[in-house]
């Protein structure tokens, strides 16, 4: 191999290094929050880069909504930056809303460590009403007759 040639990875098609595992977008909401969106993988390598751009954007501006909307993983070292960010903004008088959008590792990461109970969630999906459960056999009633219980 000559100089300036790098060996050949799995992955690797145009020759260029890969991109950052996860990587923000900033906006302004109309109602003057700033939307800090997350695009890629929230994990052990990349929760304290989470970390340091909500604490950069959070000293900037009170009220903020983190968009994960496209990240495609969530750990545990993810949310634990997010309830540190949390409680660190909401102790500095701030705001941190979360919206996850149609990202279903997030959605469901925050649902099963019951994480979304903890955030602003402002696209939360409502509980649906609790179904009835499905009829497995029909229990007779007393008189002979099924009754459906």
């Amino acid at each position: 191999m000559s100089d300036g040639e790098r060996p050949f990875t799995e992955g690797d098609t145009d020759g260029t290094a890969p991109g950052p595992a996860l990587r923000f977008e900033r906006a302004h909401d109309p109602s003057g929050a700033v939307v800090l969106r997350a695009i890629g993988a929230i994990d052990d390598d990349t929760s304290p880069d989470l970390w340091v751009e909500i604490g950069v954007w959070s000293e900037e501006h009170a009220d903020l909504i983190l968009d994960l909307s496209g990240v495609d993983f969530l750990g545990t070292a993810g949310l634990t930056s997010l309830l540190t960010a949390r409680d660190t903004i909401d102790a500095e008088g701030g705001r941190l809303r979360v919206t996850v959008g149609g990202s279903r590792p997030a959605r469901r990461a925050l649902q099963v460590t019951g994480a979304m109970e903890l955030f602003d969630v402002v696209d939360r999906i409502p509980e649906e009403p609790a179904a009835r459960p499905a009829l497995l056999f029909l229990v007779p009633h007393p008189d002979g007759r099924p009754t459906g219980r």
